[in-house]
């Protein structure tokens, strides 16, 4: 499994801003209206983004551990344990939470971009809850990035570094 591309995370994010703000424009010129997310939809997205790092931890724990022991090999047991199906369900996990925080971050970035620029939802009451939406959809987004890092096995002999696998 190849490790996430940023660019590509980017570029999604780009094109999700656009459809959410083309949805919200749609919808408001047919008369309809705007969805408008609430805080409950931000806290959601923070509590998942504390359970990928409560998850993730160990993760690294372990991975740190095991760069150490390559450096200074030692006969000392280990002081962190993980099983590669815990490890490979975690990157999963990452990656997953990164792809979903960049489409739910654009398309709520484009919604707000679109009451911000039509003046059609109040200040606190439609635009404040979707940008804190989308922050805290980004969040998620670069904690899965960086938790997906996280379990990057390191270059074996022979390979290239762009070629690493995840754990």
């Amino acid at each position: 499994m190849r490790p996430l591309s940023i660019p590509t995370l980017l570029l999604l994010a780009l094109i999700a801003t656009g459809f959410g703000a083309s949805l919200a424009a749609f919808l408001a010129s047919r008369g309809g209206t705007v969805p408008i997310t609430g805080p409950f939809t931000g806290l959601v997205m923070l509590v998942l983004a504390a359970v990928l790092l409560v998850l993730g931890l160990p993760l690294r724990r372990y991975m740190r551990e095991s760069e150490q022991r390559r450096i200074q090999p030692t006969v000392a047991p280990r002081r962190h344990q993980l099983d590669l199906p815990t490890a490979f369900r975690t990157v999963v996990l990452a990656r997953a939470c990164a792809y979903t925080g960049t489409l739910v971050a654009g398309i709520f970035a484009g919604q707000a971009l679109h009451l911000l620029a039509s003046g059609t939802g109040s200040l606190w009451g439609a635009v404040a809850p979707t940008a804190f939406g989308a922050a805290c959809a980004a969040a998620l987004a670069v904690l899965g990035a960086v938790v997906e890092r996280w379990g990057t096995l390191p270059p074996q002999d022979g390979e290239s570094p762009g070629e690493s696998e995840p754990a």
